[in-house]
C-alpha cells in the first residue's frame, strides 16, 4: 500500500507547484489581485519568455521527478537533471513566427503559408501586448502618484509605496522582455521578406517603448527608501 502511495507523490508534488505558481502569477508584490490588463500582458509573454511564464519552472520539475523516478535508483541524479532540462524547453517558448521558421515542411508552399499564418498571428498578439503594456504603464503611473501624494499626507506607508513600486518595476521588465521578443520578430519577418507583417510589429514595439519610457519615467520619481 505504501509502495503504492508513493508513486503518486510526485504527481501531488507536480499539482502542488503548479497550484503555487498560479497563485503567485495572480497578484502583485501587495498582495492584491493584477488587474485586467495586467493579467493580459502576463498571458501574452508567457507564450515567449521563459522566465515570465509558469510553464518552463513546472515543466522542469514535471519531468525532474519524472526523470528520478523512472531513472532507477541507480540513475536517479541523472534523470532528474534529464528531466528538468527537457521541461524547460518544452515549457519555454519562441513565439509563433519564431518557431514557424525550425519547422520543416513537405512543399515550399505549405512552408510559406504556415510562415504567413505565423506572421499574422504574432502581429495580432503583440498589437495586443502594446495595448495591454499602455494599460499597465498607465495604470501604474496612477498608483504611483496616488500613493506618494497619500503617502506626504500621512495616509499611506512607506511599504505600500514599495509594494506599488516594486509591482510597476515586475510590469516594466514584462513590457522590456515583450519589446526584445518584437524585435527580435521584427528582425526575422524582415530577413525573410515578410514586410507588411515586420511592419505591423514594428509599430507595437515603437508602442510599447513609449509605455515603458513612461512608466521608467513615474518609477524615477518614487523616491529611495
Amino acid at each position: 500500500m505504501l509502495a503504492r502511495l508513493s508513486r503518486f507523490r510526485p504527481i501531488a508534488l507536480i499539482a502542488a507547484a503548479a497550484l503555487l505558481l498560479q497563485a503567485c502569477a495572480a497578484t502583485n508584490a501587495g498582495g492584491e489581485p493584477l488587474s485586467p490588463a495586467q493579467q493580459d500582458l502576463r498571458s501574452q509573454t508567457d507564450r515567449f519568455n521563459d522566465t515570465v511564464g509558469t510553464g518552463v519552472v513546472v515543466g522542469a520539475i514535471a519531468l525532474g521527478i519524472l526523470g528520478a523516478v523512472l531513472g532507477g535508483r541507480d540513475n536517479r541524479a541523472g534523470g532528474a537533471a534529464l528531466g528538468a532540462a527537457a521541461g524547460a524547453a518544452l515549457g519555454g517558448a519562441a513565439g509563433y513566427y519564431i518557431a514557424s521558421r525550425n519547422e520543416r515542411y513537405a512543399t515550399r508552399e505549405q512552408a510559406a503559408n504556415a510562415r504567413f499564418a505565423a506572421a499574422n498571428r504574432e502581429a495580432n498578439d503583440l498589437e495586443r501586448t502594446a495595448i495591454a503594456a499602455e494599460q499597465v504603464a498607465k495604470e501604474n503611473r496612477a498608483r504611483l502618484a496616488q500613493l506618494q501624494a497619500r503617502f506626504k499626507a500621512g495616509q499611506a506607508t512607506a511599504a505600500q509605496v514599495r509594494a506599488q513600486a516594486q509591482t510597476a518595476q515586475a510590469d516594466l521588465g514584462l513590457m522590456n522582455d515583450a519589446i526584445a521578443h518584437s524585435r527580435k520578430v521584427e528582425n526575422a519577418m524582415a530577413q525573410d521578406g515578410v514586410r507588411a507583417e515586420a511592419a505591423r510589429v514594428a509599430e507595437s514595439r515603437r508602442r510599447m517603448e513609449d509605455a515603458a519610457r513612461e512608466l521608467q519615467g513615474a518609477l524615477a520619481q518614487v523616491p529611495a527608501a
